[in-house]
């Protein structure tokens, strides 16, 4: 436990980091006692300032490997929740393993268990509790990332961006792929892996090009997420008609879980909500539920 008061930083103190992250490389190995996170990222020097080392941010969690472009690193320095390491060039890749324990983790902060299901909550500082990262909104890369899980367990596996590969591994495992082309802060990373079943729609943008629409809750309630899917279609549509955007990626999921404790979290591609904000029966829902509804699928999805 941390009995050290809460630091408080100042706008004014703002400095940008000596090295920033360019792609982030995630592989997942899920187990509810023993997840072992492997982190292959490519730090790059940023131009804009001073010179420094490579400084990494880390909590509740054991490293188990890290190498600078495949080497032990010359110099490293650890000073509670902080790394540092010196390094030279312009560009190197830093790769860190680390086990964590998502079934301890009581405090839903990061990734953790709750019925059987994986669930993070990276907002504001949850993803430094999953691996060694620079975990501030100013670091902003694309993110590659594989999910490995027992298939009876969890039969799925979500994370943000398109999906671009799945198949099956031995002892009963198997594994999706996901790729998100756009640079992103790593407070917007999630992953959900859990027995889900989803309400699905395909619809066209405004440019014509095909993408699909999912609602994913738990077995049971899956008659009550009609009407967010349709807050979802016209959160999209009131975003391309007034602004001229559209969903820039294959896919757009909402999860909806009793084990989400934030309410809602807006990941970019799966927004995770609790399920009081998303499941409503047209039959016994009251016009207040319904508007609510609509407000939250906007708001995440905006």
């Amino acid at each position: 436990m941390q009995n050290e008061q809460p630091q408080t930083i100042q706008r004014a103190d703002y400095q940008p980091l000596s090295w920033t992250v360019d792609t982030v490389d995630l592989h997942f190995a899920l187990d509810a006692g023993a997840t072992v996170v492997t982190n292959r990222m490519r730090c790059v020097r940023n131009p804009d300032a001073a010179p420094g080392p490579i400084r990494l941010w880390g909590e509740a969690m054991e490293r188990l490997e890290l190498t600078v472009d495949g080497a032990q690193p010359v110099a490293l320095r650890e000073t509670g929740a902080l790394l540092e390491i010196d390094a030279a060039g312009e560009s190197v890749m830093v790769e860190v393993r680390t086990r964590v324990d998502p079934r301890a983790n009581t405090t839903l902060s990061g990734l953790y268990l709750s019925s059987g299901g994986f669930f993070t909550q990276c907002e504001a500082e949850g993803f430094r509790r999953i691996t060694w990262f620079p975990d501030r909104p100013d670091v902003m890369a694309r993110y590659t990332v594989t999910l490995e899980a027992d298939r009876e367990a969890c039969p799925v596996l979500l994370s943000n961006g398109n999906l671009v590969g799945q198949g099956e591994l031995p002892n009963g495992r198997h594994y999706a792929k996901w790729e998100d082309p756009f640079p992103k802060p790593s407070y917007l990373f999630a992953l959900v892996a859990a027995r889900l079943v989803a309400l699905e729609r395909k619809v066209r943008t405004l440019s014509g090009r095909e993408v699909l629409l999912q609602v994913w809750v738990e077995e049971g309630n899956l008659d009550r997420c009609e009407h967010a899917m349709e807050a979802l279609v016209n959160s999209m549509r009131w975003d391309e008609e007034t602004f001229g955007l559209e969903l820039d990626l294959d896919r757009f999921m909402i999860v909806a879980v009793a084990d989400f404790n934030m309410g809602a979290m807006e990941s970019k591609g799966l927004n995770i909500f609790n399920t009081k904000h998303v499941l409503a029966r047209a039959d016994t829902a009251t016009d207040g539920a319904a508007q609510s509804i609509d407000r939250a699928a906007a708001h995440e999805y905006f």
